[in-house]
């Protein structure tokens, strides 16, 4: 299965320390290379040698899927550009896509996609026992104490308390 990621998902990642485990889900990563190359990563080289040696593909959209991302910007206004990348990746490779963005979100469940965030991805390392738990519990505490991470308090307590219980 494939998985394509925004930028306020890599940001998130980022905070809660967990890039440097995404190569280890049993998943083909994307980055929209438009996303990549936006100033509001600002990601540094190392890491991302980091993510390309995880396996992280920088998906460089085709003249077409930059034609259909014109037409979704066109039909939905609200979204980025970049946000319009994001989908026709994911629509392109018939994935899921990975977001925080409320519309965006809306947008990609409108178009037949499914839609999942941080909070799956914390979820899905757990399963796959795919990194300690210290660190899952770690990136949500994390996320829990930053007014700039946009996540339901509710799900992290919920998160939190489950992970709490694993040996």
């Amino acid at each position: 299965m494939t998985c394509v990621i925004d930028a306020s998902c890599l940001i998130d990642l980022r905070k809660g320390g967990l890039l440097r485990v995404l190569g280890n889900l049993p998943y083909r990563l994307i980055i929209p290379l438009p996303i990549r190359a936006s100033e509001l990563l600002d990601f540094s080289d190392r890491q991302w040698q980091r993510l390309d040696a995880q396996g992280m593909i920088t998906h460089d959209l085709t003249p077409t899927e930059v034609a259909q991302a014109l037409m979704l910007k066109e039909r939905y206004r609200a979204l980025s550009a970049n946000d319009c990348f994001c989908l026709v990746a994911a629509l392109a490779n018939r994935g899921i896509l990975l977001t925080g963005d409320a519309l965006l979100r809306k947008v990609a469940v409108s178009e037949g996609l499914r839609v999942h965030g941080v909070l799956w991805v914390i979820d899905e390392l757990a399963v796959a026992e795919a990194c300690s738990t210290c660190l899952l519990v770690d990136a949500l505490r994390t996320w829990q104490s930053d007014s700039a991470v946009f996540l339901p308090q509710h799900e992290i307590a919920s998160r939190l308390t489950s992970l709490a219980r694993q040996p």
